[in-house]
């Protein structure tokens, strides 16, 4: 499924309140900078860290 950057409203990508920290916002490999408030790659207008949307995807956790 590829979508354009910037390409859905927060309506049709489901953003809400986290249900918990696990899928936040600033969980999200899509969140730009991963800060209180900031950007979506896929998603328009200002993104909270503490909510998420069904296009939900982990950063990649980096091995030691």
């Amino acid at each position: 499924m590829s979508t354009d950057i910037w390409g859905l409203s927060k309506t049709v990508a489901n953003y809400r309140p986290a249900p918990n920290p696990e899928v936040r916002c600033q969980a999200c490999r899509y969140m730009f900078p991963p800060l209180a408030m900031g950007g979506c790659r896929l998603v328009r207008g200002l993104i909270q860290s503490s909510a998420t949307c069904d296009r939900f995807s982990p950063r990649r956790r980096t091995e030691n």
